[in-house]
């Protein structure tokens, strides 16, 4: 079965044409009425089309949640740049603000502070799901059968001494982190470096997201670990308003 032709399927609708018939679509697409069913069959299987009781097809919901996964990915950097801005001066640290995609974090955008340091969380790039405050606060909100995945398929890795590679570990470790309300780590993906990270919620109460603040090892430890939550707290709950 082509994936092209499916595709092209889809393609047919948009705001003026929300609705066809097989006979419809076989005509656009000059395609017999047999394969445009069986493509139908499938995208409906998948939740990706819906059929009407008068014989028409639709769009599925399924949809809904791809233009809702694209908006929040698109807009969430732009909605959290002043707080996050905010945070860094409030701190003096480098701010990061992190999404998971499949079993990996993805870095969507940093705020520097005036005292540089090398991390892996930067702008667009992939890092571990398993280590490191920012992926710690949405890994353990993610579905648990993710958390096992990352382990069957031989993704987690040591870094540096402090990566937790033992499944147990990680999974208290984790559950702490729901304990808590936020996530710490001390060179657990870069030597030196140490850093803090709570979970960001959407409207829907789900975990998109997650904020948090890096340093250097010398400097973090002597600050007040209080107020740096509280700090990320505020930046998370003034980004949380807009969303």
């Amino acid at each position: 079965m082509s994936a092209e032709k499916t595709l092209e399927i889809l393609d047919l609708f948009d705001f003026e044409t929300r609705s066809l018939t097989v006979p419809q679509i076989a005509d656009k697409l000059e395609q017999p009425q047999s394969s445009v069913y069986r493509h139908l069959r499938l995208l409906k299987e998948k939740g990706y089309i819906m059929e009407t009781n008068d014989g028409y097809y639709k769009l599925g919901y399924k949809f809904l949640k791809f233009a809702k996964i694209v908006k929040l990915d698109t807009n969430i950097s732009v909605i959290s740049q002043p707080a996050m801005r905010q945070l860094t001066q409030d701190t003096g640290e480098t701010s990061i603000l992190l999404i998971s995609s499949n079993l990996q974090a993805v870095c969507l955008d940093t705020v520097p502070s005036g005292h540089p340091i090398k991390v892996s969380s930067e702008q667009g790039q992939i890092i571990p799901l398993y280590g490191g405050a920012s992926s710690k606060a949405l890994l353990a909100y993610l579905d648990q059968e993710i958390l096992y995945q990352l382990f069957h398929q031989g993704l987690v890795q040591k870094h540096t001494d402090h990566t937790i590679i033992d499944l147990e570990e990680l999974e208290k470790n984790l559950e702490e982190v729901r304990s808590k309300g936020y996530a710490f780590s001390d060179s657990e993906i870069d030597e030196g470096v140490v850093s803090y990270g709570v979970p960001v919620y959407d409207s829907g109460d789900q975990v998109i997201a997650s904020l948090s603040i890096a340093g250097p090892r010398e400097r973090m430890l002597k600050k007040d670990e209080k107020q740096l939550i509280t700090d990320l707290m505020k930046a998370v709950e003034d980004i949380q308003k807009h969303l």
